[in-house]
Protein backbone atom coordinates (compact mmCIF):
# COMPACT_ATOMS: atom_id res chain seq x y z
CA UNK A 1 0.00 0.00 0.00
CA UNK A 2 1.67 3.48 -1.29
CA UNK A 3 1.50 6.33 1.61
CA UNK A 4 1.45 9.64 0.21
CA UNK A 5 4.45 11.00 -1.08
CA UNK A 6 6.93 12.84 0.56
CA UNK A 7 9.80 15.94 -0.24
CA UNK A 8 12.73 13.24 -0.94
CA UNK A 9 15.14 15.80 0.19
CA UNK A 10 13.38 16.79 3.87
CA UNK A 11 10.61 14.37 3.98
CA UNK A 12 7.94 16.57 4.39
CA UNK A 13 4.45 15.32 2.77
CA UNK A 14 3.91 16.53 -0.95
CA UNK A 15 0.46 17.72 -3.18
CA UNK A 16 0.71 16.19 -5.84
CA UNK A 17 -1.62 17.99 -9.07
CA UNK A 18 -4.03 14.66 -10.08
CA UNK A 19 -2.64 13.41 -13.20
CA UNK A 20 1.28 14.58 -12.87
CA UNK A 21 3.19 12.51 -9.89
CA UNK A 22 6.40 13.32 -11.90
CA UNK A 23 6.81 16.58 -10.08
CA UNK A 24 5.33 18.23 -6.55
CA UNK A 25 6.06 21.27 -4.71
CA UNK A 26 8.06 21.57 -1.49
CA UNK A 27 7.47 24.42 0.49
CA UNK A 28 11.26 24.33 1.50
CA UNK A 29 12.91 23.26 -1.29
CA UNK A 30 10.91 24.27 -4.70
CA UNK A 31 9.88 21.78 -6.88
CA UNK A 32 11.10 18.19 -6.78
CA UNK A 33 10.30 14.65 -7.85
CA UNK A 34 7.97 12.92 -5.03
CA UNK A 35 9.48 10.59 -3.32
CA UNK A 36 6.73 7.61 -2.94
CA UNK A 37 6.99 4.90 -0.35
CA UNK A 38 4.63 1.96 0.88
CA UNK A 39 3.15 1.52 4.40
CA UNK A 40 4.11 -2.09 5.08
CA UNK A 41 6.58 -3.59 2.89
CA UNK A 42 6.01 -6.78 0.48
CA UNK A 43 7.22 -9.14 -1.79
CA UNK A 44 4.33 -8.12 -4.15
CA UNK A 45 5.51 -4.04 -3.97
CA UNK A 46 9.10 -4.56 -4.32
CA UNK A 47 8.58 -6.12 -7.44
CA UNK A 48 6.01 -3.72 -8.96
CA UNK A 49 8.53 -0.67 -8.09
CA UNK A 50 11.67 -3.06 -9.43
CA UNK A 51 9.60 -4.25 -12.86
CA UNK A 52 10.39 -0.89 -15.02
CA UNK A 53 12.99 0.84 -12.70
CA UNK A 54 15.95 2.48 -14.15
CA UNK A 55 17.88 2.11 -11.12
CA UNK A 56 18.97 -0.78 -8.80
CA UNK A 57 16.90 -1.82 -5.33
CA UNK A 58 20.29 -2.56 -3.31
CA UNK A 59 19.75 -5.21 -0.59
CA UNK A 60 22.44 -6.90 1.21
CA UNK A 61 22.97 -10.01 -0.08
CA UNK A 62 23.07 -12.21 1.86
CA UNK A 63 20.89 -9.97 4.97
CA UNK A 64 22.74 -10.16 7.85
CA UNK A 65 21.43 -12.55 10.49
CA UNK A 66 18.16 -11.04 12.31
CA UNK A 67 17.81 -8.34 10.19
CA UNK A 68 15.01 -7.67 7.98
CA UNK A 69 13.86 -5.76 5.13
CA UNK A 70 11.77 -3.19 6.51
CA UNK A 71 10.78 -0.06 4.19
CA UNK A 72 10.68 0.60 -0.12
CA UNK A 73 10.10 3.98 -1.85
CA UNK A 74 10.80 5.18 -4.85
CA UNK A 75 10.97 8.58 -7.27
CA UNK A 76 10.05 9.08 -10.96
CA UNK A 77 7.14 7.44 -12.57
CA UNK A 78 7.07 5.27 -14.55
CA UNK A 79 10.63 4.13 -14.30
CA UNK A 80 11.92 4.61 -11.09
CA UNK A 81 14.67 6.79 -10.74
CA UNK A 82 15.24 6.41 -7.31
CA UNK A 83 15.35 3.67 -5.10
CA UNK A 84 15.29 3.37 -1.31
CA UNK A 85 15.84 0.25 0.54
CA UNK A 86 14.78 -0.01 4.16
CA UNK A 87 16.98 -2.70 6.90
CA UNK A 88 16.79 -3.14 10.28
CA UNK A 89 18.56 -5.16 12.62
CA UNK A 90 21.30 -6.06 15.66
CA UNK A 91 24.20 -3.50 15.51
CA UNK A 92 27.10 -4.93 15.05
CA UNK A 93 28.49 -3.32 18.41
CA UNK A 94 25.11 -4.16 20.54
CA UNK A 95 21.70 -2.82 20.05
CA UNK A 96 19.78 -1.83 17.03
CA UNK A 97 20.97 -0.26 14.12
CA UNK A 98 19.27 0.65 11.04
CA UNK A 99 20.57 0.70 7.25
CA UNK A 100 19.46 3.05 4.41
CA UNK A 101 20.31 2.60 0.53
CA UNK A 102 20.03 4.54 -1.78
CA UNK A 103 20.48 4.22 -5.72
CA UNK A 104 20.08 7.31 -7.70
CA UNK A 105 20.28 9.35 -10.60
CA UNK A 106 22.15 12.29 -10.27
CA UNK A 107 19.78 15.59 -9.94
CA UNK A 108 17.54 13.76 -7.43
CA UNK A 109 18.69 15.19 -3.54
CA UNK A 110 17.47 11.86 -2.17
CA UNK A 111 20.68 10.48 -1.07
CA UNK A 112 21.49 13.96 0.23
CA UNK A 113 18.35 14.15 2.26
CA UNK A 114 19.06 10.74 4.22
CA UNK A 115 22.81 11.96 5.26
CA UNK A 116 21.24 15.39 5.79
CA UNK A 117 23.32 17.46 3.06
CA UNK A 118 21.82 20.37 1.72
CA UNK A 119 22.35 19.97 -2.23
CA UNK A 120 21.16 17.29 -4.39
CA UNK A 121 24.25 15.59 -5.22
CA UNK A 122 27.82 14.61 -2.94
CA UNK A 123 30.08 17.36 -5.37
CA UNK A 124 32.93 18.34 -3.27
CA UNK A 125 32.40 15.73 -0.42
CA UNK A 126 33.99 12.92 -2.55
CA UNK A 127 37.45 13.80 -2.10
CA UNK A 128 40.86 12.02 -1.70
CA UNK A 129 41.11 7.86 -1.22
CA UNK A 130 37.87 6.16 -0.87
CA UNK A 131 37.60 4.84 2.70
CA UNK A 132 35.28 1.63 2.39
CA UNK A 133 34.07 -0.24 -0.28
CA UNK A 134 30.73 -2.51 -1.06
CA UNK A 135 30.60 -5.46 -4.05
CA UNK A 136 27.26 -4.28 -5.97
CA UNK A 137 26.14 -6.84 -8.21
CA UNK A 138 29.49 -8.57 -8.62
CA UNK A 139 31.21 -4.59 -9.34
CA UNK A 140 33.41 -3.43 -6.81
CA UNK A 141 31.85 -0.18 -5.63
CA UNK A 142 34.70 2.43 -3.30
CA UNK A 143 32.45 4.25 -1.09
CA UNK A 144 33.79 7.51 0.37
CA UNK A 145 32.56 8.64 4.16
CA UNK A 146 30.43 11.93 3.93
CA UNK A 147 30.30 14.80 6.36
CA UNK A 148 26.62 14.27 8.57
CA UNK A 149 25.07 14.92 11.54
CA UNK A 150 26.38 12.64 14.69
CA UNK A 151 23.55 10.75 14.86
CA UNK A 152 24.53 8.34 12.02
CA UNK A 153 26.53 7.45 9.66
CA UNK A 154 26.84 7.85 5.81
CA UNK A 155 28.77 6.63 2.94
CA UNK A 156 28.80 7.78 -1.17
CA UNK A 157 29.53 5.95 -4.41
CA UNK A 158 28.63 4.97 -7.72
CA UNK A 159 27.67 1.58 -9.06
CA UNK A 160 26.34 0.90 -12.45
CA UNK A 161 25.92 4.42 -13.47
CA UNK A 162 23.89 5.91 -10.78
CA UNK A 163 24.83 7.30 -6.90
CA UNK A 164 25.07 4.55 -4.43
CA UNK A 165 24.34 6.05 -0.61
CA UNK A 166 24.34 3.82 2.14
CA UNK A 167 23.19 5.67 5.32
CA UNK A 168 23.05 3.73 9.03
CA UNK A 169 21.95 4.64 12.42
CA UNK A 170 23.69 4.74 15.21
CA UNK A 171 26.73 6.25 13.80
CA UNK A 172 28.59 3.33 15.26
CA UNK A 173 27.07 0.70 12.55
CA UNK A 174 29.27 1.90 10.10
CA UNK A 175 31.35 -0.97 11.17
CA UNK A 176 28.64 -2.87 8.94
CA UNK A 177 31.11 -1.97 6.09
CA UNK A 178 34.35 -3.46 8.31
CA UNK A 179 34.08 -6.60 6.20
CA UNK A 180 33.18 -6.07 2.48
CA UNK A 181 29.28 -5.73 2.20
CA UNK A 182 27.65 -7.66 -0.96
CA UNK A 183 24.64 -6.21 -2.67
CA UNK A 184 21.94 -7.67 -4.49
CA UNK A 185 19.84 -6.03 -7.19
CA UNK A 186 16.41 -6.81 -6.48
CA UNK A 187 15.94 -6.13 -10.43
CA UNK A 188 18.01 -8.63 -10.82
CA UNK A 189 16.32 -11.39 -8.16
CA UNK A 190 13.53 -11.59 -5.56
CA UNK A 191 13.93 -14.41 -3.72
CA UNK A 192 10.54 -15.75 -2.26
CA UNK A 193 12.24 -15.93 1.57
CA UNK A 194 13.43 -12.30 1.58
CA UNK A 195 13.03 -10.98 5.22
CA UNK A 196 10.69 -8.59 5.53
CA UNK A 197 9.79 -6.50 9.10
CA UNK A 198 7.91 -4.02 10.27
CA UNK A 199 8.59 -0.15 9.08
CA UNK A 200 11.90 1.45 11.03
CA UNK A 201 12.82 4.73 13.09
CA UNK A 202 14.75 6.43 10.33
CA UNK A 203 13.38 5.15 6.95
CA UNK A 204 11.98 8.64 5.63
CA UNK A 205 14.58 11.54 5.16
CA UNK A 206 14.50 14.31 7.79
CA UNK A 207 13.79 11.66 10.28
Amino acid sequence: MSASPVCPRCGEPLAVRPGDSAVAWCHVHGAVTPLHHTTLIAHDAIAAVTADARVPAWVPDPVPSGWSVTGLAWGGEPGARAIVVGCAGPAPLGGSAELVLVAEEPGMGVGCGYAGLPGLDPGDVITGPSSAAVEAAGQRAPLWAVPTSDDRAAFVGEAYGVWLWLVMWPMSAGWLLAEELRLLDLRDRLYPDLPLGPPSEHFLPGE
